[in-house]
């Protein structure tokens, strides 16, 4: 490994250091997946919309409130740090990839009559994308030293069996999976930010705080 990759490195486990990134996206993904879970559990389709409504409000909206709460309590305290950005012609291109896998897979729960999510093909996508998600946290707490992401690999694999064994809905388990990882991600980054806030008190300086790191 290089310099400049351990850079990369403690530049993104100081980002998540202090918790304040898994309190925000764990409370969006749990306020998206309570009326994704509600609305098959209860028959009231209705209530899917309003999870995919919150999916597209909520998710742009928690990078900024993680900023605004970065600004009064991490910078202050260790310094301003930004998160390392992907290029933009990563971003587009992984945009991209994303949309075409997205056209296949819609055809295809199309072609094999599983309109209404409920079959193997919807459940087969279902484990794809919570197994998915426990090997990017995995992979995310071996990179950066973080082991309580152990625990949301562990949830995302947990969601994964048990919709399968419970022959779980792709909306019905999607909804289970982002309940479980909101939860998880909200209990975990709360301790977290109590440690960080016992080991870095507030630095109180005459003109403002240093932004030196």
């Amino acid at each position: 490994m290089n310099e400049i990759q351990r850079t990369q490195q403690r530049t993104l486990s100081y980002w998540f250091g202090d918790g304040i990134t898994e309190i925000v996206g764990g409370i969006a993904l749990a306020l998206v997946g309570l009326p994704l879970y509600a609305a098959a559990r209860l028959d009231m389709t209705w209530l899917s919309s309003i999870g995919l409504g919150a999916m597209i409000l909520l998710f742009p909206a928690s990078a900024k409130v993680v900023r605004f709460l970065k600004d009064r309590i991490t910078h202050p305290r260790t310094g301003y740090v930004s998160y390392p950005k992907r290029p933009a012609s990563k971003r587009r291109r992984g945009l991209v990839i994303a949309l075409l896998l997205m056209v296949p897979v819609i055809a295809t729960l199309i072609v094999l009559g599983d309109q209404s999510l409920q079959g193997i093909p919807s459940r087969a996508l279902l484990l794809g994308m919570c197994v998915g998600m426990g090997a990017a946290f995995l992979i995310r707490a071996l990179k950066m030293h973080l082991p309580r992401f152990y625990l949301s690999s562990a949830v995302c694999l947990a969601v994964a069996a048990l919709g399968w064994a419970l022959e779980l809905g792709f909306v019905e388990g999607l909804g289970l999976l982002w309940l479980a990882l909101g939860g998880t991600l909200f209990v975990t980054g709360s301790c977290a930010l109590l440690v960080y806030l016992h080991r870095h008190p507030r630095i109180e300086v005459e003109n403002g705080f240093d932004e030196g790191l």
